[in-house]
């Protein structure tokens, strides 16, 4: 699945993680709105005495600047490709960043993303600039990245703020930073094996079953606008938090997930009609750009899906220490392709999982994924001038379920929740976001300072 050059265009058929983000954004078109509608964004600090209008000019012109370094920003998607239409001359171009980077009178991206943005607004990624609080952001559908994807991306982005002659525009000529897709990447055979198929079919056979599956008590009502609240764990907290997991030889992403389990548990028995042989049923996110040949540059991989979500079952009735273990096992497993079939098997298993959720009924519970150590990706300070205060990613959510994002920056740990507004009350979810802060401390054997 390489890129071809059809004359006016480059084009690539759709891989199986283009159609799965495809069909999910799709879902909320009836709407006018995008399911997984992305938004990541920072907030930073600049010279005192640069004025805002140089400022915002060179806001600009980094943007302008990232369609030449990262072309996939301005890629579209159409029934079975993507195509890329390179740059004709500088004025096409200035036209593009015209049409896709946006000042705007917000009060916060929060506010910007919860209330007004319902869909991409165009074609192409898109870039805003929020004043009042000093913060950008890019926006995208979710079919053109995944979230470390996005971290990446406002690094480029970055770089080229504060050397804003590092990229000479070359016009036409950005068609060789196109990205390949996985497949390609890893050299997936094009016809499957079946034993690959079969493997596909048992990862999802206990979302088939008809098993009963465990979720929180949401309102049945059309979608709303998207919220997200925050709760963020201070350096000594955090530094306790990783101690604890060390010592335990868990990660954190095994320790937070079974703490979503019990109170998720916690909140379904309550339920009237609550099934006592549920399961948890969710996904567990695994980043495999480690699994990819080594990229040119650090950022080869970054407009792309380089992601995959494996099936996470749980049982709810088990303790808190035995789901870690369980889940510590899970996020460890191997997906080298030197030891395993994993990224093989991945292919069938993503186009079934598509066809399986196009026509899943709507479920509740809270899925998880740890983005990690965000510094990993981004930056402090760029340029010993512009400085990085804060990072944050989000998600629109049109479904019941909870979109919870864990990730640590300046030695923080930050929990953050994407829920849409109209199945549930606010109080409710920042009351369970507590008592998940709560039971992880309380199962770490972490005490808050006093």
């Amino acid at each position: 699945m390489s890129w071809t050059n059809e004359g006016a265009y480059w084009r690539r058929p759709l891989d199986c993680h283009d159609k799965l983000f495809q069909s999910i954004a799709a879902a909320g078109a009836p709407l006018g709105r995008e399911h997984w509608l992305m938004v990541g964004w920072l907030q930073l600090a600049f010279p005192i005495d640069m004025d805002p209008g140089v400022l915002e000019q060179r806001l600009r012109g980094a943007w302008s600047a990232l369609r030449l370094r990262h072309p996939d920003v301005a890629l579209t998607l159409n029934e079975d490709e993507k195509r890329y239409e390179p740059l004709a001359d500088d004025e096409v171009l200035q036209r593009w960043t015209d049409a896709t980077f946006c000042v705007e009178s917000a009060s916060s991206v929060d506010e910007l993303f919860s209330r007004h943005l319902k869909v991409t607004p165009s074609v192409y990624a898109t870039c805003h600039w929020v004043p009042a609080r000093s913060e950008v952001a890019v926006v995208s559908s979710h079919w053109r990245w995944d979230g470390r994807g996005l971290m990446m991306m406002l690094d480029s982005f970055m770089v080229l703020l504060a050397h804003p002659s590092l990229v000479q525009p070359v016009v036409g000529a950005e068609t060789a930073n196109l990205v390949p897709t996985l497949d390609a990447v890893i050299g997936v055979p094009k016809i499957q094996k079946e034993e690959w198929i079969q493997k596909a079919d048992e990862l999802l056979a206990p979302f088939l079953d008809g098993s009963p599956a465990a979720g929180l008590p949401f309102i049945s009502t059309l979608p709303g606008n998207t919220v997200r609240v925050e709760t963020v764990f201070p350096k000594l907290l955090s530094r306790a938090l990783r101690e604890a997991c060390r010592g335990r030889g868990l990660r954190i992403t095994a320790a937070l997930q079974a703490s979503v389990v019990q109170e998720t548990a916690r909140c379904y028995f309550r339920t009237a009609g609550a099934d006592p042989k549920a399961r948890y049923k969710a996904w567990a996110a695994f980043d495999l750009r480690k699994h990819c040949p080594p990229p040119p540059s650090r950022t080869a991989h970054a407009p792309s899906i380089r992601m995959v979500a494996l099936p996470l079952v749980a049982n709810l009735t088990e303790s808190w220490d035995v789901l870690a273990s369980t889940f510590q096992a899970q996020y460890a497993q191997e997906l080298d392709p030197a030891h395993s079939d994993a990224l093989f098997v991945r292919v069938p298993y993503v186009e079934k999982a598509t066809v399986m959720l196009a026509t899943a009924p709507p479920s509740s519970e809270p899925n998880l994924s740890n983005l990690g150590v965000l510094e990993d990706f981004v930056e402090r300070s760029y340029g010993g001038k512009f400085l990085v205060q804060n990072v944050t990613l989000a998600v629109q959510m049109l479904s019941p379920q909870l979109y919870v994002h864990a990730w640590s920056w300046c030695e923080q740990t930050r929990v953050s929740i994407c829920y849409n507004e109209a199945f549930y009350e606010e109080d409710f979810v920042n009351k369970w976001l507590e008592a998940l802060k709560a039971n992880l401390l309380e199962n770490l054997g972490v005490e808050l300072p006093g």
